[in-house]
């Protein structure tokens, strides 16, 4: 081979590569999609009450026991507006306890008492019977006066720890205490066995003593006077023979929310805001222990809160 044809070779070789270069090697980006995510929560409305159980121990009669806390939480998916408050002490308590030293005829909602959210900032903060019953004396009480009701028929003590303040029911309509005609009135003075201790009067109980409502078995009274009554319900029961005190039960079979004084523990449709999912709010509770309570345990009894 001469070298012209070397040559040549070599020139058509140099300009083959010119006219076709070897590609260079590129990086790939790596591979990739979207994925469009939809939630939708059901409507549920649920609430959990913390602790599921309270207990007091050797809580001294003429005292309140130790202040605890409950705390409600909205674990549901909807705003809650309304909650209530009420326990079973009718069930529980169905006969009268006093004259006996069996602590176990007292039932333990009877004697506990809530504090109202709407005080829980108040240098005064009121707390409330949830459900107290206070039953006919039976016997008489010396040096009173009845005039402020017709056909007196039953009467006795409210109780808070230390003090005691007379009650009195007049009959309604055939001997019955579940009527119109039903009357009820109260002491403002503790009881100090005087006449003018035990003088109750009709003043600023519903509208002079005449009832906001009546059922088959219930006559409602809102009594807004006095520390430990003030802004309470009274329902004194169709045969006169008790009276059941209390602020934050809205049921209406009893009707309990007939009382002008009965309102809600929460009210999201007052001056609160609705309880968001999610959210707490806390209530106060503490027993009262009147005097001339026995020793020793009392019937549980159970608080039911309930969303409305």
């Amino acid at each position: 081979m001469n070298e012209k044809f070397l040559l040549f070779i070599v020139l058509l070789a140099i300009a083959v590569a010119l006219m076709f270069p070897v590609a260079s090697k590129k990086a790939l980006a790596a591979p990739n999609d979207t994925v469009t995510i939809d939630v939708n929560v059901s409507s549920v409305s649920q609430i959990t009450v913390l602790p599921d159980s309270l207990s007091w121990t050797l809580v001294d009669a003429g005292t309140e026991g130790i202040h605890k806390n409950i705390t409600i939480k909205n674990t549901g998916s909807l705003n809650i507006t309304q909650i209530q408050g009420y326990v079973n002490t009718l069930d529980v308590e169905t006969a009268i306890p006093y004259g006996g030293s069996d602590a176990a005829a007292y039932s333990s909602g009877g004697v506990l008492t809530i504090m109202n959210r709407t005080d829980a900032n108040d240098t005064d903060a009121q707390y409330f019977f949830l459900g107290r019953i206070e039953w006919n004396w039976t016997q008489d009480i010396p040096n009173h006066n009845w005039t402020a009701v017709a056909s007196p028929v039953a009467w006795g003590y409210f109780r808070n720890t230390t003090k005691d303040y007379v009650w009195l029911v007049g009959n309604g309509t055939n001997g019955y205490c579940n009527n119109s005609n039903t009357r009820f009135a109260i002491e403002d003075d503790y009881d100090l066995g005087t006449l003018a201790t035990r003088t109750p009067t009709t003043t600023n109980i519903g509208t002079a003593g005449v009832p906001d409502a009546s059922d088959a078995n219930w006559t409602y009274f809102s009594v807004t006077r006095a520390p430990f009554y003030n802004r309470s319900c009274v329902a004194v029961y169709k045969d006169c023979s008790k009276i059941y005190i209390y602020a934050f039960d809205k049921r209406t079979y009893p009707d309990f929310a007939a009382c002008g004084n009965s309102v809600y523990l929460y009210d999201g449709s007052g001056d609160e805001n609705p309880l968001a999912p999610g959210s707490t709010i806390i209530l106060k509770v503490s027993p009262w222990i009147a005097y001339g309570t026995p020793a020793g345990d009392m019937s549980t009894t159970t608080l039911t809160i309930e969303a409305v």
